[in-house]
């Protein structure tokens, strides 16, 4: 009695199986060589797709002859504030960041009390140094004003030059804009808004539709900045009742 219970013991489990799941125990009437033979196939198909995608005798996609060089800078017109207009009118100078750069963006990036950076400056400064090779997928750009940076904010342009998102993930073939932040004694002064304008024309001069970007919904008037330069919330994320909300917002680049 026992081995007959046993030998029924699989069937009963196969009726209460969902038949949308028919892959979790194989049925009786199909043969198992078929079923065999089409999953070897499957994975052969897998392999095969996988071996031209790998190919190392491939060539190489060819090197985009439209991209901006090392020397890229646009020229911003300072606008007023929304605390003072003491840079009005003023020119600011945006560029990609170079070695020397380095300690003025990471006392700017530390400075910011923006979050997801080492809090060591040494090896902020580090990460940043590296992270040059990436022009111009992916950069700090810096704000100069009369020989100062003053400004910087980061540039990507696709995933490897990106932190990982878990929600709300912007197009990973689309422009991302991150870490803006200006020195704190001129904020409030129309730097901000500059930079903004800056990253937007080395996003065109890169050719990307779209910029895109993260806001934190704990800052009510960022939001509110991006909003009145022309980005359209795309997603929202309320994070975990109410901690670490965000929006993602994006603008197009050519109207």
């Amino acid at each position: 009695a026992r081995r007959r219970k046993r030998a029924n013991f699989p069937n009963t489990m196969r009726a209460m199986i969902s038949p949308t799941c028919p892959s979790a125990v194989p049925s009786t009437s199909a043969p198992p060589r078929r079923a065999s033979r089409t999953v070897t196939s499957r994975r052969s198909a897998a392999w095969r797709s996988r071996a031209v995608a790998l190919d190392p005798f491939a060539d190489p996609a060819p090197p985009r002859e439209d991209l901006p060089d090392s020397d890229w800078c646009e020229r911003v017109v300072v606008g007023r504030g929304s605390k003072h207009s003491d840079h009005e009118g003023d020119t600011l100078v945006v560029r990609a960041f170079t070695r020397e750069d380095v300690p003025d963006v990471a006392a700017l990036l530390l400075g910011s009390g923006m979050s997801g950076f080492p809090t060591e400056r040494r090896t902020l400064e580090v990460y940043l140094a590296g992270a040059i090779g990436a022009f111009p997928f992916g950069t700090y750009l810096v704000g100069v004003l009369n020989g100062e940076v003053v400004a910087t904010v980061g540039v990507s342009f696709n995933a490897d030059t990106r932190r990982k998102f878990t929600t709300l993930a912007p197009p990973v073939d689309e422009a991302y804009l991150s870490d803006l932040t200006v020195l704190e004694e001129r904020r409030g002064g129309g730097l901000g808004v500059a930079m903004l304008r800056g990253a937007e024309a080395f996003a065109r001069a890169m050719k990307s539709d779209e910029m895109w970007l993260h806001v934190a919904l704990k800052k009510p008037k960022v939001c509110a900045l991006y909003a009145d330069n022309g980005y359209s919330v795309a997603g929202i994320d309320p994070g975990l009742f109410g901690w670490r909300g965000r929006l993602l917002m994006r603008r197009k680049m050519f109207e």
